[in-house]
Order: structure tokens, then sequence, then C-alpha cells
């Protein structure tokens, strides 16, 4: 591998794991493991991520795939491209540098005629700047992309999010109330285990509090916390009994709190993965035709309901740096909001009272039979004598007009047992 300081024992140990970071970065693309340790300079960038970054299993792959497209255009190995660039006494050679960004710029310029979003080529021009400065090569264009977006995802409806899980077997159900109610990224949902939302899932108490430790976090920058509401507990609890309770393909399940929140639905217990979490809701929003296709992307897609989440919470009246913090997005007021406590939090976000179904909205007959409620009576009771007359069905209108003159009786009674007597003559008037 790399040469380091200090003895060989600790070097060796150092190769073996960077090995298994490759490795298990790029267990479902062996020909790209197999493409990155037989070239140092894209090892000396995984080694970048290893040592100073996050260790996100995620960007040695994404990042090998696009430097192997690259070279693959160009017909020649990473090594053999950073030996172009640097003389023997590794200093940079402009003229072969400039050749390079030339070359970066035609790759680009191929990609963007194949349909590639202006936030891709972005993407693509960000890893490869990388690579060459993990190589002592700075390499930049003469000018910049733009980073407006191609395709636009919406955030699909209260109603269209019903209609989801309607269909969806209990555990995307779970899955999809949790993603839409907390605002948590698919990529986290999966690695939370039992003992993060165990407390108040078990206690009952709502709404749900789940704790991300901060390695679960997409930048690792530190914990956070969540919620879910009413209806994502209900659907989390009847999941997690099915598989206490076992199932034709899987045997009963003692679940602890190490165990996986999602898992897959096999005899063994394997936690469930991103591609796995990602393929699963996507047949079933595929299957209502949830989305439709615009150039290369859907219009809703699985990041789509954490847009949802956003939107109900801004539209309901919580400030943007709490949605933000309950997002997970970094930013400078995160010390703030958190040192605000998970109790007033908790406070904000059940206060907020964001839905998946639409509660019934009260008729002015409903909110009439709550005053009469209030009074100690019950309403049942202004509606005998029409019960009694044969009229058992009553118009909301007649409703009203009989809890109306309820409330009038109720109300002159009080007035008249609270008024000090008096020999006026319009004491009352």
């Amino acid at each position: 591998m790399l040469g380091h300081g200090g003895d060989g024992c600790t070097a060796r140990r150092f190769d073996l794991s960077m090995i298994d970071y490759v490795v298990r970065s790029m267990t479902s693309q062996p020909k790209l493991a197999a493409f990155a340790l037989q070239n140092v300079s894209v090892k000396r960038m995984i080694e970048y991520f290893y040592r100073y970054r996050s260790r996100s299993l995620s960007s040695p792959l994404s990042y090998t795939q696009t430097i192997y497209q690259f070279s693959e255009s160009l017909g020649a190995s990473p090594d053999q491209i950073v030996a172009r660039c640097l003389r023997k006494d590794g200093t940079t050679n402009d003229k072969a540098v400039l050749e390079v960004q030339e070359q970066i710029d035609a790759h680009l310029g191929e990609r963007k005629a194949k349909g590639c979003a202006s936030g891709t080529l972005v993407m693509i021009y960000t890893r490869l700047r990388t690579f060459f400065n993990q190589n002592g090569i700075d390499v930049r264009l003469p000018r910049r992309y733009s980073l407006r977006s191609t395709y636009r995802d919406r955030a699909p409806t209260q109603e269209e999010i019903q209609k989801l899980i309607e269909i969806a077997p209990v555990r995307e159900r779970a899955m999809i109330a949790m993603l839409a109610t907390s605002g948590i990224r698919i990529g986290t949902l999966v690695k939370l285990k039992y003992k993060h939302v165990r407390g108040d899932l078990e206690s009952g108490r709502i709404p749900v509090h789940i704790h991300v430790p901060a390695e679960l976090t997409k930048g690792r920058y530190g914990d956070y916390c969540t919620f879910i509401n009413d209806e994502a507990a209900g659907y989390l609890r009847s999941y997690l009994e099915s598989r206490r309770k076992g199932t034709s393909k899987a045997a009963p399940e003692d679940i602890s709190d190490e165990s996986p929140l999602f898992r897959t639905t096999g005899r063994r217990v394997v936690p469930l993965d991103r591609i796995g979490a990602y393929r699963a809701i996507r047949r079933l929003m595929n299957s209502i035709d949830l989305s439709k296709k615009e150039g290369r992307r859907h219009d809703v897609v699985i990041h789509s309901l954490r847009k949802s989440f956003k939107t109900q919470m801004t539209t309901l009246g919580v400030p943007s740096d709490f949605v933000e913090y309950f997002m997970g997005h970094h930013q400078s007021t995160y010390l703030k909001i958190e040192n605000k406590g998970m109790e007033y939090l908790r406070g904000i976000y059940a206060t907020a009272n964001i839905r998946i179904r639409s509660e019934k909205k009260a008729n002015l007959a409903d909110v009439l039979s709550d005053i009469i409620k209030s009074k100690g009576e019950d309403p049942a009771k202004y509606l005998k004598a029409k019960v009694m007359a044969s009229r058992t069905i009553l118009s909301e209108e007649e409703e009203k007009e009989i809890h109306a003159r309820a409330i009038w009786e109720l109300l002159r009674k009080d007035i008249m047992d609270g008024a000090e007597p008096s020999s006026g003559r319009n004491a009352y008037y």
C-alpha cells in the first residue's frame, strides 16, 4: 500500500484496514474493488476518505466509479494519467495538466450529450478534482457548470402517501410512515436499531423520540434527534409484533436493543440495507403510478418523502431552523437548537401535529355538542324528543338547531342562577 512512518507491523495493519475498507465499500462491485486496489493513485484518494473524512462506505464506490469511467474514455489507467502530469522530481507538468483539463471538459461534454443533468456533471467534476488533488495535481476548468436543476422532484400529497400506505406490506408501511413523519434519510433509517426507539415506543409516549447517533448520519458531524407521530408509531409496533410472532418465512424473533429496526424477509435476521429498502418502496410507487417520468428521473422519488415532511412542518408553522434540525441538516444554529433539550423539541414537534391521514374536521354540530358536554350535560338527551317522534335520522341542520337551543337554555340558566336580585324592571335586558 502506501508508505507510512513507524514500524512495519503498524504499516501492515494499516494496509489491511485499507484493503478491508475498499472491499466493504465495493461489495456489490467486485470489478471496481479490483480496479481500486490495482491503482496506487486511486488507493491514495481512498486513503484520504479513510484517514481524514467520515469513512463513509458510499464515497469510495461512487468516486471510484467516476474515475473508472474517465480512465476508460481515455484508454489509460489512473496511474498512467497521473504519471503524465508529474515530472520525475514530483513537480507538475503544466502542459500535461492543461491537456487533462481539456480531456475532463470533453468527458463532461459527452456525458451531457447523453442526458446527464447539470448537478450530475458538477458532481463528476468534483470527484475528478478530488482524485487529482490527492495525487498532487490541481485541475481547474475554464468555465463552471451550472447547478440549475434539470429534473425536479416534488413532495407527494397526503392523499398519495395514504394510498401508498394502504397497499404496502406491514414492513414497508412502517418505513414509509417513519420517512414521512420524521424527515429521516432512508440510508439512516435502515441503520437504526431497536434501542434507538425503544424508550418511548414501549412506554406508549407520543411523539416517539428517535435518537440518531453521529455514526448513522450522512456527514457524521454529531448526534441529533427527531420524532415520529402516533400513526407511524402504530405501524412500527405492528411490524415489530409480526416479527415477534413469526411468519411462514421467518421464525419468531426475540427483539433486543441491538436488533435492526428493519430486516430482510428471510429466515436469518439480516439488517435491511439502503438498496433493499429503496427497491421495496420504489416497487410500491410504480404499482400505483405514483410518479411520472420526467426525462431520466421520476417526479416523485423516495427522497420526496423527506420533502413532504419539510413541506408539512413548514406549512404548520414550525420555524425552519427546527425543521432542518429534525432532518439532520448541519447548520450554524445546530448547537443552539440541540441545547434546548429533547423535551423542548418534543413540544415543538407535537404542537405541529404532522399527519399522514387528515383528521376529520369538526362541523358546527360537533362544536355545539362539545359545548353542551363542557356544561356537564349529555347532548343525546336534547335529541330525545326527535327520536321519540320516530325521527331517528336527523339532518346536520336539525342537530345544529337543537344543540343551539340547548346551549341557549344552559347559558340562560347560568345567567339567572348567577345574577344578583334586582327590583329593576329591565334587570336582564
